[in-house]
């Protein structure tokens, strides 16, 4: 058995957010063979299991890794496989630093996009992921675990969010956060076991399969950690270049191109994980 892992957003869907036919058919096929397919994306479970429906996921030879691997669920049974979230005297924290710098924040529910501002990047976000939003005094009202994530945003351009990272690097490290741009517009924060890479290592204790035999593929910052985590760590054509440099594999063809298929055909459905 083989594991693939699949990135959405510029990987498994092409620019108008929809699955390549043939993408489709070589991913039904390899899981006729007997393989799976883990969707690791950094959207939150909500975003991702209206996707699944839409695309027929919610199926035996699928599992569903939402928050860049910060909540694993069986899409079969629902049952929650993982799940690891950020205390809420740091979401506080963060929040009120982005707010100093004139930046949005928020976090989520099970339902909601849960922000304390309503903003116009609010409303860019909740479109933009399908999932609706509610506007609370305090974000806490909101939760009862703790964050799955926070997300800081700016609709100005990267060097903002740059400037905010910078500003709390040393605020990061000491609570031990992991962070990551999901966008250039999007700088993520999250428990440090909610990262694709422990997706990856987590879903292959879980079904007993050797590291080896796990095949990773996306386009941005945030997919490096199961690019490198992977047996085979495979960056797309479209992908950014500091994540084709730490690639096994750059595909051939975009995630407009069918480049889905072409990694089933070469490293799954063929065998030739063992000849890169």
């Amino acid at each position: 058995m083989k594991l693939l892992f699949l990135d959405l957003d510029g990987t498994l869907l092409n620019d108008k957010k929809e699955i390549n036919k043939a993408d489709m058919d070589a991913i039904d096929e390899m899981i006729s063979k007997g393989h799976k397919v883990i969707i690791n994306t950094g959207r939150p479970l909500y975003s991702a299991l209206l996707l699944s429906e839409k695309f027929g996921f919610l199926r035996e030879g699928f599992y569903i890794s939402s928050f860049n691997g910060g909540l694993i669920v069986d899409p079969v049974t629902k049952k929650r496989l993982k799940y690891d979230t950020v205390p809420d005297e740091i979401v506080r924290h963060m929040f009120d630093e982005a707010y100093k710098l004139g930046l949005h924040a928020h976090t989520y529910n099970d339902e909601y996009v849960v922000s304390e501002r309503d903003t116009k990047e609010l409303e860019f976000y909740t479109k933009r992921i399908s999932m609706p939003p509610f506007v609370v005094s305090d974000f806490r009202d909101a939760l009862s675990e703790g964050a799955p994530k926070i997300i800081i945003v700016s609709l100005d351009g990267k060097e903002r969010l740059i400037e905010y990272r910078e500003k709390l690097r040393d605020y990061e490290n000491e609570h031990n956060l992991y962070s990551t741009f999901s966008d250039s517009r999007l700088l993520e924060y999250a428990n440090p076991l909610a990262n694709k890479g422990e997706a990856v290592r987590f879903m292959c204790r879980y079904l007993g399969v050797d590291i080896s035999d796990s095949i990773a593929a996306g386009d941005e910052e945030n997919d490096m950690p199961m690019i490198l985590a992977a047996g085979i760590g495979v960056c797309m054509k479209n992908g950014q270049d500091t994540l084709k440099s730490v690639a096994d594999y750059v595909t051939e063809r975009t995630n407009n191109e069918c480049g889905i298929k072409e990694i089933i055909e070469k490293f799954i459905l063929n065998s030739l994980c063992q000849h890169i």
